[in-house]
C-alpha cells in the first residue's frame, strides 16, 4: 500500500466545479508529490476574498483531497481559533500514515501538537526572524512581531527535534544541525522536466529587457534595482524593466512608482501584475534578456532563479543565503554585493555586451535547472520519508 500522506501549509485553496485550486507554485508542489503517494490530504485555509485571485492554478492529480481548514485570517486570529483550524486534522488522522508540513508556519506548532502519535516531516524554507527588521511597521509593532517569531521558531525547533526535517538552505542547515537529529538539505523548485526550454543567447537587439519576477518588495532588493537602472539610464543604456509579482502591500507600488520618477525611469518600467506559475508566467522569461534579483539578506534558494534557469535567462543575483553556495559567480549566474545597486549596473553591462558570457550563464544555468526539477525532488523526499517510516 502507498503512502497516505497528510499536507499543511498557511498558503490557501478553495474547491472550484470539485476541483481544488491553490496559487501555482503550491499547485505544482502537491502534484509532484501525488504519483508517490497512494493519496494527499491537503489541510489548508480557505482565501480571503483579496487574495482568492491568487488560487488560480488547479491541482491535476486526482489522488488529492482538499479540507477546508477555516478562513486565512490575520495571524492573531489564525492564533486565537487555533484549535478550531487543527480540529479537521484530529478527525482525520486515522486516514494518514504521516502529516508533511511547510513552514516557517503560523499553525505549525498548533498542527504538530494536535495529533502527537502520528509521524511527522518539516519542510522548512525561511524564518521569520530573518524580515522583521524590514517590515514597513512601528517600531513597537516590529517588536511584538519579532517576539511572536521567536515563539514560533522556537516552538517549531521542538517539533523538528522529533520530526524528519528537510530544509532548502545552507543557513537553516547550518543552524539546526546538531540540534535536529534526522536533518536532510535539499532544494526547493517550481520546474518540471517538460518546461525546459532551450535559447542559446539573448539580448540581441536594444531595448534590452530585464525582468524581475516575484514578491515585490524591498527585501528582494527592488530599490537596489532601480538604482542600478538609473544609472545605466545616465549612460543612455536602453532599457525596460518588466515586473511580474505581487507587491508586499498596497501602498508599496505608489511608493516604487514615486521612486522611479525621482530617478528618471518612470517611463521604463512595466507592471504585469500577478502571475500563476506555468505558461504566462514562463513567457516573461522566455522574453527577458536577463533577469534579475538582489536580496538584501539571507534566504533559501529563491524558486525564481530555477525559473529563470529552466527558460534559458541568463541570471543577476546577490550572494546571500544559499545562493553563492549552489551557484558559481561567472559560470552560473552572475553574482554581486548586497546593497550595492553600482554592482549591479556593473552586472548588468557585462550581460549586455558579453555573448560568450551570456552563453555560458545560459548553459550553465539550465544544466543546473535540468538536475533539479521538481520531479527529481519530490520523488527524493517522499523516498526519505518512507524509509523514516519504515525504521520509526
Amino acid at each position: 500500500m502507498g503512502l497516505r500522506l497528510g499536507f499543511h501549509y498557511h498558503v490557501p485553496a478553495l474547491l472550484k466545479e470539485d476541483e481544488i485550486y491553490t496559487p501555482g507554485y503550491q499547485a505544482v508542489f502537491i502534484d509532484s508529490l501525488a504519483p508517490y503517494c497512494e493519496k494527499i490530504i491537503c489541510f489548508l485555509h480557505s482565501p480571503h476574498a483579496e487574495e482568492a485571485y491568487q488560487c488560480s492554478s488547479k491541482i491535476q492529480s486526482k489522488n488529492v483531497e482538499l479540507v477546508n481548514i477555516g478562513l486565512h485570517g490575520s495571524v492573531p486570529q489564525r492564533m486565537l481559533y487555533s484549535r478550531s483550524h487543527t480540529a479537521p486534522l484530529f478527525e482525520r488522522k486515522d486516514e494518514l500514515d504521516a502529516l508533511l508540513i511547510r513552514g516557517p508556519s503560523p499553525l505549525l506548532p498548533a498542527m504538530a501538537r494536535r495529533v502527537p502519535e502520528l509521524p511527522k516531516a518539516l519542510l522548512l524554507v525561511a524564518s521569520y526572524m530573518d524580515g522583521v527588521d524590514s517590515l514597513p511597521q512601528p517600531r513597537w509593532r516590529k517588536e511584538l512581531i519579532r517576539l511572536w517569531s521567536f515563539w514560533n521558531e522556537s516552538q517549531q525547533l521542538k517539533i523538528a527535534k522529533q520530526s524528519l526535517t528537510f530544509v532548502n538552505s545552507a543557513r537553516l542547515y547550518n543552524n539546526l544541525h546538531g540540534s535536529v537529529p534526522k536533518l536532510i538539505q535539499t532544494r526547493t523548485t517550481t520546474i518540471s522536466e517538460k518546461d525546459i526550454v532551450v535559447r542559446e543567447d539573448t539580448c540581441q537587439r536594444p531595448p534590452y529587457h530585464i525582468l524581475f519576477s516575484g514578491r515585490i518588495t524591498s527585501e528582494k532588493g527592488i530599490y537596489d534595482i532601480l538604482e542600478a537602472l538609473s544609472l545605466l539610464s545616465k549612460q543612455k543604456v536602453d532599457f525596460i524593466l518588466d515586473l511580474v509579482g505581487m507587491p508586499e502591500n498596497i501602498e508599496f507600488m505608489p511608493e516604487l512608482w514615486s521612486h522611479a520618477e525621482k530617478s528618471g525611469i518612470r517611463d521604463r518600467i512595466r507592471y504585469h501584475g500577478f502571475k500563476s506559475v506555468g505558461e504566462e508566467l514562463f513567457s516573461y522569461y522566455r522574453q527577458a534578456d536577463v533577469f534579475i534579483i538582489a536580496s538584501q539578506s539571507s534566504e533559501g534558494f529563491p524558486r525564481t532563479i530555477w525559473e529563470a534557469f529552466s527558460q534559458s535567462t541568463p541570471v543577476i543575483a546577490t550572494s546571500v543565503g544559499s545562493i553563492p553556495i549552489f551557484l558559481k559567480n561567472g559560470q552560473d549566474a552572475l553574482l554581486a554585493t548586497p546593497n550595492c545597486p553600482a554592482e549591479l549596473a556593473e552586472s548588468l553591462m557585462r550581460i549586455f555586451s558579453d555573448s560568450d558570457l551570456r552563453k555560458r550563464l545560459i548553459h550553465n544555468g539550465r544544466q543546473l535547472a535540468q538536475e533539479n526539477t521538481l520531479d527529481a525532488r519530490a520523488k527524493e523526499m517522499i523516498k526519505k520519508i518512507i524509509s523514516w517510516l519504515e525504521r520509526t
